[in-house]
C-alpha cells in the first residue's frame, strides 16, 4: 500500500541564508552598534524582508547574540602539559579574539542591552557559561596534577583571569597583549 506524504507549507529556507545572515548583522553592528542598527538596513544590506528576519529572530538583539555565537568559534582543545602553559596558550588566544574582528565591537553593546531585557540576560548568561568552559577544564587539570592547591576555587579563579580582559576592553582600553597576560599570570597565580 503506498503511503503519501503532504508537502512542506510555504518556501523552503535558502540554504546558507541564515549564516549570510548573521555575517551581515556581525558587521552592521560592528560598524553602527547594536542601538543604531535597525532591522530596515540590516534586511537591505542581506537583500531579504524584515519578515524574513524576524522568522528566525525574535528580536534585532536575539540576532546579534546568535550571530556572536555563531563568529566565536570554540576554542581548540588546548593541553600543553603544564597550567601555566594551558594559560599562556588560552589568555594569548583570548587577547587576540577581544581585539580582532568584528565580534570584539558587538560585545560591548549586547551586554548594555542585556541590562533592560531579561530574557536576553538569560542568553547572555549561558553564552557566557559556555565561554568558560575551557578555563575550567584547563584549570581542572591543573588541579589533578597538583599544579594548584586542591582548595583552589575555580570559578574565583576564572573570574580573576577574565575580569581584567573585561575591564580593558570595556573601560581602561589599556593594550590586551602578551606582556599583560605574562603580568596578569604572574599576579593571579605566582607560583605557577
Amino acid at each position: 500500500m503506498a503511503t503519501t506524504t503532504t508537502p512542506p507549507r510555504g518556501r523552503p529556507r535558502a540554504e546558507g541564508l541564515d549564516q549570510a545572515l548573521l555575517d551581515v548583522t556581525l558587521e552592521l553592528a560592528g560598524e553602527v552598534g547594536i542601538s543604531r542598527m535597525s532591522m530596515d538596513d540590516l534586511a537591505q544590506r542581506a537583500g531579504v524582508s524584515k519578515t524574513t528576519i524576524y522568522r528566525r529572530w525574535p528580536s534585532k538583539e536575539r540576532l546579534v547574540l546568535d550571530a556572536l555565537n555563531h563568529a566565536m568559534r570554540p576554542f581548540d582543545l588546548i593541553d600543553t602539559g603544564s597550567l601555566r602553559g594551558d594559560l599562556d596558550d588560552y589568555l594569548g588566544e583570548l587577547a587576540r579574539r577581544m581585539t580582532e574582528g568584528r565580534a570584539s565591537d558587538v560585545l560591548p553593546d549586547l551586554i548594555a542591552a542585556s541590562v533592560r531585557d531579561a530574557n536576553l540576560r538569560t542568553s547572555l548568561d549561558e553564552y557566557i557559561r559556555y565561554r568558560r568552559q575551557p578555563l575550567q577544564t584547563i584549570l581542572g587539570r591543573g588541579l589533578q596534577r597538583g599544579e594548584l592547591s586542591d582548595d583552589a576555587d575555580v570559578e574565583v579563579l576564572i573570574d580573576a583571569l577574565i575580569g581584567p580582559f573585561v575591564y580593558r576592553r570595556l573601560l581602561s582600553h589599556d593594550p590586551l597583549d602578551s606582556d599583560f597576560v605574562e603580568r596578569l599570570l604572574r599576579t593571579v597565580l605566582p607560583t605557577v
